[in-house]
């Protein structure tokens, strides 16, 4: 089959810099086409592309030199299945596509859950993000909603999971960007624990602040300027902002009290710093994906699965008091919800979920 996709294209070197391409589609063997119907822009994208070259992500769905497809997390229809006898016109699947309206893959490894994509250029990167599971026979409820958490709500999980083994015995969690939905996901983790849970500490910007305080999933919610004046015992820091002058304050707070500083994003993704010497524990990168594999070979992928579904339910439940989806379609839309949550644009409350399709 031939066909036309339309993919938003990013400067690697200037995540500003976007363009609108269109490109022409021929199907090898073992390939198949499918057309992305909605997918989720957070700010967990603009981590993926402020790390496309480091860690990899741009080379998922590879495109012209100095340019970057930036990932999404989202549904897609097969419109052509190939030679893929596992796959039929119709079939729907969640996964891991380019910010396009369309993405060729090569099925393999069926499993009843679904798919791998076994393209030669995606084996050296992080295989999590090659699973793409089957929508019919598996519970998504609100697709949108699962779009935009699902990816980043497992993140939250597994950094809470490592906190309760590594960081035990710490008395408080302070978490930078507090108003991210990976942060909210951690907050609510943390807080789901109860009396036996740490003190969970929320810094987010002012204009947030009244936000983050109605989702009920913090003890505490300061402003950034308030850092000097917080109170916490052997504290754990998470930090989801990636601002070179948060990280220090805190680390010039609490010194050698803080138990642990675990970097996860980059929010503020370009106010980062070169690393400079801090008081207290080195600054470590938690790269999700890695921590998901070592919690599969410790529980077990079914006892990981029971986990992870089981905490996803009752955080959802949580949202439903103040998430506000936002769905729209077309190149330009999603140009501009681009560069709205590039530059820090967006609203905590919201969720996006967008289509290329055409208006």
């Amino acid at each position: 089959m031939t066909g036309v996709a339309t993919e938003l294209r990013v400067s690697r070197t200037n995540l500003r810099d976007i363009c609108t391409a269109t490109i022409d589609i021929r199907l090898k063997a073992g390939q198949a086409l499918f057309q992305i119907e909605r997918f989720a822009l957070t700010a967990n994208n603009i981590t993926y592309a402020a790390h496309g070259d480091d860690m990899g992500y741009w080379g998922f769905y590879p495109a012209p030199d100095g340019w970057g497809i930036v990932p999404v997390w989202g549904f897609a229809r097969v419109v052509d299945a190939g030679s893929v006898a596992d796959l039929s016109v119709g079939d729907r699947v969640y996964g891991y596509w380019p910010m396009a309206s369309h993405a060729v893959l090569e099925p393999a490894k069926f499993t009843q859950r679904g798919f791998v994509d076994a393209a030669a250029h995606r084996q050296h990167l992080a295989a999590i993000y090659n699973n793409y599971q089957r929508v019919a026979g598996n519970d998504f409820r609100d697709e949108r909603t699962y779009a935009i958490f699902r990816p980043l709500y497992t993140t939250s999980f597994l950094i809470d999971a490592w906190i309760a083994d590594e960081a035990a015995t710490t008395d408080a969690v302070i978490i930078s960007s507090a108003s991210s939905k990976t942060a909210l996901g951690l907050a609510q983790a943390l807080k789901a624990r109860g009396n036996t849970g740490p003190m969970v500490i929320g810094l987010t910007s002012s204009a947030n602040r009244a936000f983050v305080e109605t989702t009920g999933y913090y003890d505490v919610v300061s402003s950034y300027d308030e850092i000097a004046d917080l109170a916490a015992d052997r504290p754990v820091f998470v930090d989801f902002a990636g601002s070179d002058a948060v990280r220090r304050s805190v680390h010039m707070r609490f010194g050698t009290d803080l138990l642990a500083s675990m970097v996860i994003g980059d929010t503020h993704w370009d106010s980062v710093a070169a690393p400079a010497a801090l008081p207290g524990p080195r600054p470590t990168l938690f790269f999700a994906p890695t921590e998901a594999v070592k919690r599969m070979e410790t529980w077990g992928p079914a006892g990981f699965g029971a986990r992870l579904e089981a905490a996803w339910r009752v955080f959802m439940t949580s949202t439903v008091p103040w998430l506000h989806i936002v769905e729209d379609h077309g190149p330009a839309v999603v140009e501009a919800q681009y560069l709205a949550i590039l530059n820090g644009e967006g609203r905590a409350s919201e969720g996006v979920v967008l289509s290329m399709a055409a208006a």
